[in-house]
C-alpha cells in the first residue's frame, strides 16, 4: 500500500460498515411523503443495498451501475422488477466520503428523506455511531482514458488520475447565484470541511413548474435554498461562501458512487446535473477499456464491484 496516499485520503485498505443501526425520518423533497429509514450494518462483500420495506416482494435494489435509472431532478436506482428508490445522492455522498462499503438501507417509501437538503445530518449521525473496519480488502476502479458526455452546452468529462477530484462550473446569469467555479479533491477531511453542509437549491420561478410535474412537493425553506432572481428567500442566509456550486460538487460525489464502487479520476464539469452525471457513469462502464479494477493494497483503499443478486446473506 502507498502509505502517503492512504494518509492523504484518510481511508483504510479494508472494507467498512457502521457500528450499529441508525434511524432517520423526514419528508421526501419530491414526493412530499413522510419517510422512515434505517441503516443496518452488513457483512463483508454485502455491498450497499436498499430494501423497500413498504413492499413485500422484489424489494431489494442494489447500488450498481446496471440499476441506474435516468432521472433529471434527482438520482434514482431501479431493480429488474421495476422497483425504484430515488433522491439517494446525498446519502451516497456521505457513504462515499466516509468510505462505507457494506450497508443495508431499509426504507418505507420510494424516496429518501430530504433532511436539511444536504449530507450534513447523515454524516453527523454516522460519525456519532462510528465506523467498523472489516477484514476483507477493497478494490478501486481507475479511469484509463478520457471520457466525456454533453447535453447542449453542458458537459462533463473524466481523465485518468491518481486521486478523485472535481472541478465544477455553474452559470445562472442575472441571478444571485451567478457564475462560479469550485475545485475539490475528495477525501473525508475535505468533505466534512468544504461541501458536506451545502444545501440543494432552486429558483422560485421554477417551483410551480416542478410541482406541476410532480416534483418538489415536499420542498420548503428548511430543506432547500430558494432564490428569487437576486434575492435569497431563506431568512437564515447561506451557510458558507459558494454554497451553490459546492452543492453541485456534493451531488457529483454522491452520483459517482451509484455504480457500487468508487472511481479514481479527475472530473471536469460545466453545469452538471444528475442526468449528465448518470450518462457519463454509464458510458464509463459500457467499455471495459475505459477502466481498470485494482486491489486496494496495490493502489488506494476502496471496495470491489458487487454484481451478484442478494441471497441468503446474514446482516450483521
Amino acid at each position: 500500500m502507498n502509505i502517503l496516499n492512504s494518509d492523504i485520503l484518510n481511508i483504510d485498505v479494508n472494507q467498512k460498515t457502521i457500528n450499529s443501526v441508525i434511524y432517520f425520518n423526514g419528508v421526501g423533497i419530491h414526493s412530499g411523503k413522510a419517510v422512515n429509514m434505517k441503516l443496518i450494518p452488513a457483512q463483508e462483500n454485502f455491498g450497499i443495498i436498499f430494501k423497500r420495506v413498504d413492499l413485500e416482494k422484489d424489494n431489494l435494489i442494489k447500488v450498481d451501475v446496471n440499476n441506474i435509472e435516468d432521472s433529471r431532478f434527482c438520482s434514482k436506482l431501479k431493480n429488474n422488477k421495476g422497483v425504484f428508490v430515488s433522491t439517494i445522492e446525498h446519502l451516497l455522498a456521505t457513504l462515499h466520503a466516509l468510505d462505507i462499503n457494506n450497508l443495508l438501507i431499509e426504507i418505507n417509501s420510494s424516496e429518501l428523506p430530504a433532511m436539511d437538503g444536504s449530507s450534513n445530518e447523515f454524516t453527523n449521525k454516522i460519525n456519532e455511531i462510528g465506523i467498523k473496519i472489516q477484514k476483507i480488502p477493497k478494490k478501486i476502479v481507475k479511469i484509463q482514458k478520457t471520457i466525456s458526455v454533453k447535453l447542449g452546452e453542458r458537459f462533463i468529462k473524466v481523465d485518468p488520475s491518481a486521486s478523485l477530484s472535481f472541478t465544477v462550473k455553474i452559470n445562472y446569469p442575472n441571478t444571485l447565484i451567478g457564475k462560479d467555479k469550485y475545485c475539490y479533491t475528495h477525501n473525508k477531511h475535505n468533505f466534512l470541511n468544504e461541501i458536506c453542509y451545502a444545501r440543494t437549491f432552486c429558483m422560485s420561478k421554477d417551483v410551480t413548474k416542478l410541482r406541476a410535474y410532480g416534483y418538489g412537493l415536499g420542498g420548503n425553506l428548511n430543506n432547500a435554498i430558494v432564490v428569487d432572481e437576486n434575492k435569497l428567500l431563506n431568512s437564515s442566509g447561506l451557510r458558507c461562501k459558494q454554497e451553490f456550486v459546492k452543492h453541485k460538487v456534493l451531488d457529483c460525489v454522491g452520483d459517482f458512487y451509484m455504480c457500487g464502487l468508487p472511481i479514481i479520476g479527475k472530473f471536469h464539469a460545466s453545469e452538471p446535473g444528475h442526468e449528465l452525471n448518470n450518462k457519463l457513469l454509464k458510458k464509463i462502464f459500457k467499455n471495459k477499456d475505459n477502466f481498470k479494477i485494482e486491489e486496494s493494497n496495490s493502489f488506494q483503499p476502496y471496495f470491489p464491484m458487487q454484481n451478484n443478486i442478494l441471497t441468503n446473506i446474514n446482516v450483521a
